[in-house]
């Protein structure tokens, strides 16, 4: 399904979403529904949902969660450097109002505040793609992800492999449980697969370009590393690695 309501809007509305903010999107007039359930209004939007049935062109977007932001907090704070910051934030997520205390804490840090914004956003966007997919819809003429660039490492770059990589290789193929002749094959890509559309991209990147249907990824370090390796004895793909 393909519609042209606005990608920025959509999070948008991923955001605000509740239980009293109830957001649609009519497929047929490409457009974002809003109705105030706490307000009733607008009556009109209320009189058409009423009304509609289960095979009706109106999409329902969750409700947002005070878990859901919760979540977000907790990873937020496991990414902070500095050791004494990332502590306040653990104590006071387990304590009594977190949401009213993490909010605090970010006062008193202004640059850790922005990056908090930033990180969130960034978060419920991912959300919002992953959930499009989930549906199948396409947003027409809008790019969500950035280009992705995946290239096959020569000999020289596979010796400069990140110490916790070298020793690490295919040991045995899942389908035949063959170890012989397994040949490792180590890809840079730019992105980190933090969406369900940068994984299915990336997954048809690898098909046509390198003729692979089943890959690893290595996430977390100076460059994201995709692995892949086929079995000798039956074709396939499905290789455990190991060190």
């Amino acid at each position: 399904m393909k519609l042209n309501i606005d990608f920025e809007e959509l999070v948008d509305a991923f955001e605000d979403s509740s239980v009293i903010h109830v957001y649609h999107i009519d497929t047929k007039k490409s457009e974002l529904i809003y109705y105030n359930d706490a307000l009733g209004e607008p009556e009109t939007v209320k009189e058409k949902l009423d009304t509609c049935s289960d095979d009706d062109h109106y999409i329902y977007l969750p409700p947002r969660l005070p878990q859901h932001d919760f979540y977000i907090m907790e990873m937020f704070a496991y990414e902070i450097n500095d050791f004494d910051i990332a502590e306040k934030f653990h104590n006071v997520l387990e304590g009594k109002k977190p949401f009213r205390n993490f909010q605090e804490i970010l006062h008193e840090h202004p640059k850790l505040r922005e990056k908090w914004f930033k990180y969130k956003h960034k978060t419920i966007k991912n959300e919002t793609i992953n959930w499009l997919c989930e549906h199948n819809i396409e947003l027409g003429n809008q790019q969500l992800i950035p280009e992705i660039e995946i290239k096959e490492m020569n000999r020289e770059a596979i010796k400069n492999l990140p110490e916790e990589l070298k020793g690490f290789g295919p040991f045995a193929c899942l389908n035949c449980h063959n170890k012989e002749g397994l040949k490792a094959r180590w890809f840079t890509i730019n992105l980190i697969p933090e969406n369900r559309l940068v994984e299915l991209e990336t997954q048809r990147i690898m098909k046509e370009k390198f003729n692979i249907n089943h890959h690893g990824n290595f996430s977390g370090g100076k460059q994201e590393i995709l692995t892949a390796a086929k079995c000798p004895k039956c074709g396939g793909e499905e290789i455990f690695w190991d060190y």
